[in-house]
C-alpha cells in the first residue's frame, strides 16, 4: 500500500468505527476488557492527537482529556480530521522520529490505518458485526508486528529451542510465496522470515484473520491449525498487545 491508501483507510475505519460505538456507547467491548465503546472512542480521539503531534512535531504531546457521553464522539472525528491533516502535510520521503526510533516515512500512515483497522473491529465486535480488514492492510499489519511491535514491546516469557510457527494467508488473490511468515522460538527471543516453510505448526486462515490472531481478536478456532498445536497456545499466551 501507497501513503494515500494508508491514509484512505485510516479515514474509512475510523468513521467506521465511530458509526459503529456511537450508538452503542455504554455496550462492553469483549476484545479490550473493562472497555466500554465509549472508552473506545476517547482511545482512538486520544490517539490520533498523540501521533498527530509526532508527525507534525517528532515528539509525544500532553492530550487534553476526552469528554463524556455522546459528545465524545465528535471529539474523536475532530482528533481524525487533526491527524490526517498531519498526515497530508507530512513529508514522503526520508525518516522520522517515532517511540520505535527512527522510521521510513510511511510508518504513521501505516501505523494509524492498522491502529483504525484492529480498533474498528473491537466496535464491531461489540455490536456483534464484524468485518474483515482488507487483506493488503492485513499484510502490512502482520509485516509490522514482527518488524516494529514485537521487538520494541518484546514477546513476555516465550522463548524456545527453534521451534517453529508458520502462519499462511491463504486469501484467493495473493500470488504464491505471499503471506507466508516462519516464526522461530529461540532462547533470546523470535526471529522471522517470509518462507514457504514446513513449521512445527502451520496456522492458516487469511490475512485479516492472522492479523487479528497477532493481536488477541481472534481464537485458533478460525484456522486451519495442523502439528503442535500447543506452540500456539504458548505464543498467545505469552505475547500480549
Amino acid at each position: 500500500m501507497d501513503r494515500a491508501s494508508y491514509i484512505t483507510s485510516l479515514r474509512d475505519d475510523t468513521d467506521l468505527l465511530l458509526a459503529t460505538a456511537g450508538g452503542a456507547l455504554d455496550r462492553p467491548v469483549p476484545t479490550c476488557p473493562g472497555w466500554t465503546c465509549e472508552r473506545l472512542v476517547a482511545h482512538m480521539g486520544r490517539v490520533h492527537r498523540w501521533n498527530a503531534a509526532w508527525v507534525t512535531t517528532g515528539a509525544a504531546q500532553q492530550v487534553a482529556t476526552a469528554p463524556t457521553g455522546p459528545d465524545v464522539v465528535d471529539w474523536a472525528q475532530a482528533g481524525c480530521d487533526e491527524l490526517v491533516a498531519a498526515l497530508e502535510a507530512a513529508d514522503d520521503d526520508g525518516e522520522v522520529g517515532t517511540w520505535a526510533g527512527p522510521q521510513p516515512a510511511t510508518f504513521w500512515p501505516r501505523r494509524m490505518a492498522i491502529e483504525a483497522a484492529v480498533h474498528r473491529v473491537d466496535a464491531q465486535l461489540a455490536v456483534d458485526a464484524p468485518t474483515p480488514v482488507g487483506t493488503a492492510l492485513a499484510l502490512d499489519g502482520v509485516d509490522e508486528m514482527f518488524a516494529v511491535v514485537l521487538p520494541w514491546r518484546g514477546t513476555g516469557d516465550l522463548g524456545g529451542a527453534g521451534e517453529t510457527i508458520h502462519l499462511h494467508a491463504t486469501d484467493p488473490d495473493l500470488e504464491a510465496g505471499v503471506g507466508e511468515w516462519l516464526v522461530t522460538l529461540g532462547p533470546t527471543g523470535v526471529t522471522v522470515e517470509h518462507a514457504h516453510a514446513k513449521g512445527d505448526v502451520a496456522v492458516r486462515g487469511t490475512a485479516s484473520d492472522l492479523l487479528l490472531l497477532l493481536w488477541n481478536r481472534a481464537g485458533a478456532d478460525r484456522f486451519q491449525v495442523f502439528g503442535d498445536a500447543s506452540l500456539l497456545d504458548r505464543w498467545r499466551a505469552s505475547v500480549t498487545v
